[in-house]
């Protein structure tokens, strides 16, 4: 058994009081209830303990260490558990980014689980997926590759560059958890050093399993400003993922972001991590909104597409509706919301929820593939990597930014519209446009007028944008303004028990 597991030191005390019923995922019910030696995989989400001082908020390395802290006083609680079972559960993962395991289990082993009071849920290990695209074609190189993209016209960088071509995304490195990355296409080739796959458990050359992944990488830091205009940061560098599988894989991606030299001590993640994935089906996403504020907190900023399930609504694919992550609906060529975006509001612990957040084109993006070839896709998942590619100019522009102060400038420099896509000047939410289009061109001139300011994560003033405060409606939660960071990793959730099989 690994090492961590078997040699944790109690460092805290962990109550279990009134803490006897473990909520178990309903898929696992039948399993439950089998008399087998055949094992299935879950993922055990264990209580927190409670007495442990938070760390200050974007301190990476505190952070880290805190989370860490806080998995080996919950799993001090289970090792016995586990070490006397050695034929019906056996450790696959040790997930301290969320404090769970993922676990292969006999119908014993998860009847014994579920009578350890420090197990809270148990989840099925479900499928995690990429937001497919809704329509590929191929792209007309000839005609296109020369110019710039109509996204980046669209969001300013043709302007941009004409004004500061320095502005690439130097210096930043951006993480990607996809299908994976073709590192040998010509347009990206030098720009993924490290590159992980959480099935392996090891660092690899990038492959991509698909084309997913390769074409968003494409747009975030693809090509150059010269011959191949498709990237918005293409002087960035990637650290990039190959996770689309099971939960206990994807959380492993997202906890190699976290730290991709596993050392705490080490200021090593990424700026922000784009993601174009959803993880549907559970009775809840806690194992994921763990993981995303953690990812917040310790200094990532969390991108993610909205999802491809519009234009009814209330549509927003989970865990897009978190409110650390900046949640990218779709729009196409005539800056229009596009038919599939998922539309808002989001539902986050029972509130009503502002996302999307904003948009970005989606529609006919022409980025990278496998083997040296470009395809124009459709789908938030296109739109999302805009998004993750502004942000990283804005961290070249300002390196002392905080996800707080790159989602402000984002939101603040938007170009407002109404529900129809109609320009307005008094901004305001709505469900399809969340508060508007994204501008990279308004955002860097913007940032660049706080290089030599005091920067704070209070909130919008800290930033001193020129600009109208944001319009909020009253019956939504206003995330803008909402601090949320590590203050709320150990904040108990509100299960719906109606979604899940009580096991006393």
């Amino acid at each position: 058994m690994n090492k961590l597991l078997l040699g944790v030191v109690a460092l805290v005390a962990i109550s279990t009081q009134g803490l006897a019923a473990t909520y178990l995922d309903p898929a696992l019910n039948g399993f439950l209830n089998q008399r087998s030696a055949q094992t299935t995989r879950i993922v055990a989400l264990l209580k927190y303990p409670t007495n442990l001082p938070a760390p200050r908020r974007y301190d990476g390395p505190s952070v880290k260490k805190y989370l860490i802290q806080m998995y080996q006083a919950s799993v001090k609680s289970i090792a016995g558990t586990i070490q006397a079972s050695p034929n019906d559960i056996k450790v696959v993962e040790q997930l301290w980014i969320n404090n769970s395991l993922a676990l292969d289990v006999t119908p014993n082993g998860l009847r014994t689980l579920t009578q350890n009071p420090i197990v809270e849920k148990i989840y099925a290990n479900r499928k995690v997926v990429y937001s497919q695209p809704v329509a590929v074609r191929p792209a007309r190189i000839s005609r296109d590759i020369m110019d710039y993209t109509y996204g980046l016209k669209d969001i300013g960088i043709d302007k941009l560059n004409t004004e500061r071509p320095d502005i690439q995304g130097q210096g930043v490195f951006v993480g990607l958890v996809d299908t994976g990355i073709d590192g040998k296409h010509p347009a990206l080739q030098g720009k993924v050093p490290v590159f992980y796959d959480p099935t392996a458990n090891k660092l690899t050359e990038p492959f991509d399993r698909q084309s997913h992944g390769t074409h968003t990488a494409g747009t975030i830091l693809g090509g150059d400003r010269e011959s191949i205009k498709i990237g918005v940061a293409p002087k960035a560098k990637m650290i990039g993922s190959a996770a689309l599988d099971g939960y206990d894989k994807m959380l492993k991606a997202m906890q190699f972001m976290l730290d991709p030299d596993s050392n705490p001590n080490t200021n090593d993640s990424p700026r922000l991590v784009s993601n174009s994935w959803n993880a549907e089906g559970a009775p809840d996403i806690e194992l994921f909104y763990r993981a995303i504020t953690a990812w917040e907190a310790a200094g990532i900023l969390p991108v993610f597409s909205a999802g491809n399930a519009g234009p009814g609504a209330k549509t927003i694919t989970t865990p897009h509706e978190h409110p650390a992550v900046i949640a990218v609906g779709a729009t196409d060529s005539n800056f229009k919301i596009a038919s599939f975006s998922s539309r808002g509001p989001g539902i986050f612990k029972g509130q009503t929820i502002q996302k999307p957040d904003f948009t970005a084109p989606g529609v006919n993006v022409l980025s990278t593939i496998p083997g040296g070839r470009y395809e124009e896709m459709s789908g938030t998942s296109m739109a999302c990597p805009h998004a993750a590619g502004i942000a990283t100019l804005l961290f070249q522009v300002n390196p002392k930014f905080t996800p707080q102060n790159i989602r402000e400038v984002m939101m603040k420099t938007l170009r407002f519209v109404d529900v129809n896509g109609n320009s307005i000047n008094t901004p305001a939410w709505n469900a399809s446009y969340g508060f508007g289009r994204l501008d990279a061109y308004a955002a860097v001139k913007a940032a660049l007028g706080t290089v030599n300011r005091t920067l704070f994560s209070a909130g919008f003033n800290a930033v001193q944008l020129a600009s109208t405060s944001v319009m909020m409606d009253s019956k939504l939660v206003d995330i803008e303004d909402q601090v949320y960071g590590v203050s709320d990793i150990t904040e108990p959730y509100s299960t719906d028990i109606a979604k899940w099989s009580v096991v006393k």
